[in-house]
């Protein structure tokens, strides 16, 4: 008797998938910072400056290129591709 073949992009036995997730961190993207007297960034596609709050973390620094936040995550910008 054959054995039948089984979905390679199904997950394998023992493992559950879970869509709820206790205890992580929102998910944060920082989209662009704008660098000028008042140094302010887009978090979310929404403008923030320091001392602001978003998703209940406070912003702390914003950077050329990152933004620290009060949780102790920094948020980066992607350098171009074309950068060297």
């Amino acid at each position: 008797m054959a054995k039948s073949l089984r979905d390679p992009t199904l997950p394998g036995q023992g493992f559950v998938v879970s869509s709820t997730s206790v205890n992580q961190p929102e998910s944060l993207v920082l989209n662009s910072i704008v660098n000028s007297n008042k140094p302010h960034a887009v978090i979310n596609n929404k403008i923030v400056f320091v001392g602001d709050s978003i998703e209940g973390v406070r912003i702390e620094y914003i950077g050329k290129h990152y933004v620290n936040l009060s949780d102790g995550r920094k948020l980066k910008l992607f350098q171009s591709i074309t950068e060297r």
